[in-house]
């Protein structure tokens, strides 16, 4: 059990009562790390994008899953409320990755797939290293001459500088516009930050020296996932088509359905195509 009960601040349940919300930090592997739950029921675990962000982004929209299911999110090491304090060498279930969650996710299928009951994979960073490369060179290229100038002043402020958390979230802001399909959707995304975000930040640097993020190819190694798969994606994405039908065509059985006029967060953008999309997996996943 996690260490606190408090009453939640998020949307209500199909039944019109707010659902129960369990947070506090655990000892995993050394370091602690902030977990929530919200919701009862089936167990659906969540891992947020980055590296860098933290759960919050997927607040409140998600919580529209939590009248059926029991969503569980935590804080990867380093990142918003879990320790910073982390050696930098250093049951089944259903599982969804989100972006940079979703590379995450895919990784853990492919090394203990026999834990997990399913996996859903939402705009997730690309199977390869040369997909990921042209993603970033798409993501470059939407990036207006004055989001551009925009991004440059913020980052000349003495805010930014001392990264505090108001203008760190004004300069993420600014470069997640691009993600999206309508910029102005931008506006409903939750971006929270620590005080301590410049430790943390410089924390998240050791990932650069990783060889294995450099360059990687995961597809041959996704042939042995074989739980119920499901690869959402938008057909605004940053992420390129050829991506998300790679992880389609190597994993037997997989589902592929891509949001119309959405970009890289459908769970904001395209909220009547998403949630109906993953809980009619979900309950197929179940029937079985």
């Amino acid at each position: 059990m996690l260490a606190l009960v408090v009453a939640s601040p998020q949307a209500p349940g199909g039944d019109g009562k707010a659902p129960l919300v369990i947070d506090g930090l655990r000892l995993i592997n050394g370091t602690q790390i902030y977990c929530k739950s919200i919701g009862t029921g089936i167990p659906l675990l969540i891992v947020h994008g980055g590296p860098g962000l933290d759960h919050s982004y997927f607040l409140p929209q998600m919580t529209q899953l939590a009248d059926t299911y029991e969503l569980i999110f935590f804080d990867q090491r380093g990142c918003g409320q879990s320790s910073v304090h982390v050696d930098s060498a250093a049951m089944t279930v259903n599982l969804m990755g989100h972006s940079w969650g979703g590379l995450l996710a895919m990784l853990y299928a492919i090394k203990h797939g026999d834990r997990l009951n399913s996996l859903i994979l939402v705009n997730s960073t690309p199977p390869t290293s040369a997909l990921r490369d042209s993603s970033i060179r798409i993501m470059a290229g939407r990036t207006t001459p004055a989001d551009s100038a925009q991004e440059a002043s913020v980052i000349q402020t003495a805010e930014f500088k001392r990264r505090e958390p108001s203008a760190v979230r004004e300069y993420f802001r600014l470069m997640f516009r691009g993600m999206f399909h309508d910029p102005h959707d931008e506006e409903e995304l939750t971006l929270t930050f620590r005080p301590d975000y410049a430790e943390r930040s410089a924390l998240l640097k050791y990932l650069a020296r990783d060889t294995t993020l450099r360059r990687y190819d995961l597809l041959s190694q996704l042939e042995s996932v074989s739980c119920p798969v499901l690869i959402i994606g938008g057909d605004s994405d940053l992420v390129p088509p050829a991506s998300n039908e790679a992880i389609h065509r190597h994993i037997s059985g997989s589902q592929l359905v891509i949001m119309k006029n959405c970009g890289h967060f459908p769970f904001i953008e395209t909220p009547a195509q998403f949630f109906p999309a993953v809980r009619t997996f979900l309950q197929k996943v179940q029937d079985r």
